[in-house]
């Protein structure tokens, strides 16, 4: 397990690298959450005179990267397993489910804009999934240096558990 986690760290620190590299030749990327994050943080450290006590380190870009990938995967599984299984135990529902997406889609394979037409299989479907089996019921994270966020300082050490 430590091998895959170095090799999980090695392959995103050259993907952080890279990406940090074109940011400072001026080339923008910030179309995903990895340029997003990264853009948001070179403003910040360039903003307090290119302090980079500032802003997170890239270590701290690779721990948000490995969260972020994780969790979504994490959180989409669990979704649609439990989604299967209250399914699975409301036949009703899941016949009615089947036909509708057979009227949007017929022998189509789903796309994006006839997800807007879905009414029994929506969005509020799978929030009811999450509020009654959530993947995570907490999660907490360790601050491992003195952060300032907004007006509240968290000093190295301190756990801080956002709401899930």
């Amino acid at each position: 397990m430590k091998q895959i986690s170095k090799e999980v760290y090695a392959l995103l620190e050259g993907i952080v690298n890279k990406r940090e590299k074109a940011m400072k030749a001026g080339e923008t990327a910030n179309s995903d959450l990895l340029g997003i994050l990264m853009e948001s943080n070179f403003r910040e450290i360039q903003e307090h005179q290119n302090n980079k006590k500032i802003g997170m380190s890239v270590r701290d870009v690779i721990e948000e990267c490995k969260l972020f990938y994780l969790a979504g995967q994490e959180t989409t599984s669990v979704l649609l397993v439990w989604t299967m299984v209250l399914l699975s135990e409301h036949p009703n529902w899941q016949a009615r489910a089947r036909e509708e997406v057979l009227q949007v889609f017929g022998n189509k394979n789903p796309e994006a804009d006839g997800l807007n037409h879905l009414k029994i299989v929506s969005y509020h479907d799978f929030h009811e999934v999450l509020r009654l089996y959530p993947p995570i019921a907490m999660l907490a994270r360790a601050v491992y240096k003195d952060t300032q966020v907004g007006d509240m300082c968290f000093p190295a050490g301190v756990q801080v558990r956002p709401p899930s």
